[in-house]
């Protein structure tokens, strides 16, 4: 029983060892062992724009769609386009898979659209 005590106790000194010098390896690089999202504001229209979050506890890309500082919608999209003004009123686009949806944006509702005028079709996609 000696032998069993004596080697947990050396594997628990060498993982404690294993993870100090990990945690002195990711400050030296200037990063963390348990790293923290990446948030970025990206540009928009209007009082409107998109946050992008990725990495720490997010897995994959995830969006949120702003008013000002409100949240309006949030989803894990492979891409984004817009926001763009287009006759008064605000336009984004979504896409997964190659699919996208048009949303048109009034107040604090994004309502899907199936027609879409031209005009923001250009706007969106030039």
């Amino acid at each position: 029983m000696g032998q069993v005590a004596l080697g947990f106790r050396s594997l628990l000194i060498k993982a404690a060892i294993f993870f100090v010098m990990a945690g002195l390896l990711a400050w030296a690089l200037g990063g963390t062992l348990f790293p923290k999202p990446t948030i970025v504001n990206m540009s928009g229209a209007g009082s409107l724009h998109f946050v992008a979050s990725s990495g720490g506890e997010i897995h994959g890309l995830k969006w949120i769609l702003m008013k000002d500082e409100t949240p309006i919608m949030e989803g894990h999209w492979q891409a984004v386009v817009g926001p763009v003004i287009v006759d008064g009123d605000a336009w984004i686009a979504t896409g997964n898979a190659g699919q996208w949806q048009i949303s048109k944006v009034t107040g604090n509702a994004v309502t899907e659209t199936k027609d879409v005028p031209e005009t923001v079709m250009w706007a969106l996609f030039p």
